[in-house]
């Protein structure tokens, strides 16, 4: 088992590292909090259930893919993905197919490109890296990256 270490500093960075610290820091718990709004209402946010990607076991990430109750977006589910391989990798290659067997052929991408690199962890954040699939790529999206590690998304 691998640990991961995310630099909270860099977490601002328009790069493939500030992604997937903002991916990281979207799977932790977060406090109730409240807020007056401009009419004078209180307004509740409810605490939101999570945990740290960095340090959690495997069965607590795989019920939380699991749970149906949470919104995920495709991004968050690929990021989670690829730390299970990074982290867990001869666990992940046994029960890869029952997590989630919809998208079984992309697993086996992950598990057979795994590399323990922050920023590949962080391209799933982006337009057109989501998945190694190729199957959610818009045709007139173009990623740059440029000598200092930032990135562009242009539309042709």
């Amino acid at each position: 088992m691998t640990t991961l270490n995310f630099d909270q500093t860099r977490k601002d960075e328009l790069s493939y590292y500030g992604e997937s610290v903002r991916l990281a820091n979207e799977l932790r718990a977060k406090p109730s909090r409240f807020y007056i709004d401009d009419e004078g209402n209180r307004i509740d946010i409810p605490a939101k259930q999570g945990f740290d990607i960095e340090d959690a076991d495997f069965m607590t990430i795989v019920n939380w893919l699991a749970d149906t109750r949470n919104k995920k977006s495709e991004s968050l589910i690929a990021f989670v993905h690829r730390c299970l391989s990074v982290r867990f990798p001869t666990e992940y290659a046994q029960y890869r197919d029952s997590i989630i067997n919809r998208y079984k052929m992309e697993y086996e991408m992950i598990q057979s490109n795994s590399r323990n690199e922050i920023e590949w962890l962080g391209e799933v954040g982006f337009q057109n890296k989501i998945r190694l699939d190729n199957s959610l790529n818009i045709n007139n999206v173009k990623i740059i990256k440029d000598r200092n590690e930032n990135i562009r998304i242009v539309r042709k």
